[in-house]
């Protein structure tokens, strides 16, 4: 069977439903709105599925507003279902998931004189470019969506654990994906542990082993072993930057970002002050200039920019403090077995080795890539896209469509397979904004038929 849509919204994460959500509020009464992604748990994606009331956002609730135009509609919504949170408080990141949830099924209810939204529980798993100008996909159920418009919101899905090969014997002790399953019920109470990666990923794990009551010691690696910064529990007012997107070279740009910020009693407040320039910055520079910033630069930019909720920073300072959370600067050289467990090499200015019951890759996402991606594959094949020479997503034009030669766009993409051209375009301020820009490109197109 082959459906019909105005807009085909693919995905089922934070910018497939904020985009759906921005097409209802804006396309004409008549309009059909499907958005394709499983079901269970749409909206939520891996950030905020989790039941787990110790992961906190990383963002303050004041800043976590659906929509663009809106941006306080959060915390409006938490005082209106009776939960004590301001505008600075860090509130779980199950309570934001339960925000977006209700956000879509108030929208689904509201049908009057408003377009429709169909959610279609299953999978693109490819596409075809058709005659018209649309696109026909291919649903994992064995049914077909065309659609003379639509947006990929694919996200990005977690990346490998850094090794070339894993010996087929430690498989039972690794975990690929620790968000795949319920790992730590595995793990022995009292047995070590080494979580590959020191970011936002092995923060979220440690606190979980934290609240299970775990005994034994965390391991952690990462090639800097640099964790994330913490956020203060009153944000300072940002710094407007002194960076221009002609500011010169990479180095020279940390300089001067590097003397704001030793200029100020919180440094944060120039971090935060970069957030309008960044992606201007990030525009402006050669492909050889974002290579080396990404070389060079960027695991310190991400622990800066990127940072934990105060009360987070303080239960793994204490750990740490605790001699419960040690920290390997160095890569991961190999695994061999052990005893009962793993012995994993850490390769750093000397070779150390480590016992751990399991090995846990942290790593977080991964860039997004065609390669990885079925449906983006299909479309590479047959020339309607083309990926970013970076490997950060697909190529978008300044408005995130997909270049297609044709005038009107039909085309768009979303969140981190935009990486490419607009950087910082993971965070919820920058994804609302873009989901509205992209919602109000799509309606003007369908209005004009």
């Amino acid at each position: 069977m082959t459906m019909h849509a105005d807009v085909a919204v693919i995905g089922s994460g934070f910018s497939a439903v904020a985009l759906s959500l921005n097409l209802l509020d804006l396309m004409p009464a008549s309009a059909q709105v499907s958005l394709v992604g499983p079901e269970a748990g749409l909206g939520r994606g891996i950030a905020y599925s989790t039941r787990n009331e110790a992961l906190l956002l990383n963002v303050p609730a004041g800043r976590m507003g659906l929509f663009a135009d809106r941006p306080d509609h959060f915390v409006a919504w938490l005082k209106e279902n009776g939960l004590r949170a301001g505008p600075d408080d860090f509130v779980p990141r199950r309570v934001y998931g339960d925000y977006i949830a209700d956000c879509l099924q108030a929208a689904r209810r509201r049908t009057g004189n408003r377009p429709a939204l169909t959610v279609v529980d299953t999978v693109a798993l490819g596409a075809e470019a058709t005659q018209d100008g649309g696109l026909l996909f291919h649903l994992s159920n064995g049914e077909r969506l065309s659609s003379p418009f639509a947006a990929l919101c694919t996200g990005a899905g977690t990346r490998r654990l850094p090794l070339e090969t894993v010996p087929d014997a430690t498989r039972p002790f690794v975990v690929d994906d620790p968000w795949a399953e319920a790992w730590w019920e595995r793990l022995p109470m009292e047995g070590d542990v080494l979580l590959v990666g020191t970011g936002l990923t092995m923060v979220d794990q440690c606190l979980v082993l934290a609240e299970r009551g775990f005994k034994g010691r965390i391991h952690a690696v990462s090639r800097h072993g640099l964790l994330p910064q913490a956020h203060l529990d009153r944000r300072a007012d940002p710094v407007p930057t002194m960076l221009a997107p002609d500011g010169g070279e990479v180095s020279q740009m940390l300089f001067a970002l590097r003397r704001a910020a030793g200029g100020v009693p919180d440094w944060r407040a120039v971090m935060d002050g970069l957030r309008p320039v960044t992606q201007a910055l990030w525009k402006a520079w050669s492909p050889e200039r974002r290579a080396r910033f990404l070389r060079h630069a960027s695991a310190y930019w991400n622990v800066h920019r990127h940072r934990m909720a105060p009360a987070v920073a303080k239960r793994i300072a204490a750990l740490r403090d605790g001699g419960r959370l040690i920290v390997h600067r160095g890569r991961l050289g190999g695994l061999r077995l052990e005893g009962a467990g793993l012995a994993a090499d850490i390769v750093g200015r000397e070779k150390t080795s480590v016992a751990a019951a399991m090995v846990v890759n942290c790593t977080g996402f991964d860039r997004c890539t065609v390669e990885a991606s079925p449906l983006l594959s299909s479309l590479a094949a047959q020339g309607v896209l083309c990926a970013d020479p970076r490997g950060l997503g697909i190529v978008v034009d300044e408005g995130s469509a997909v270049p297609s030669g044709a005038d009107r766009p039909r085309l768009y993409a979303l969140g981190p397979l935009t990486a490419g051209r607009h950087f910082e375009i993971t965070a919820v301020p920058d994804i609302r904004q873009q989901a509205l820009s992209v919602a109000r490109a799509i309606s003007a197109a369908v209005a004009c038929g």
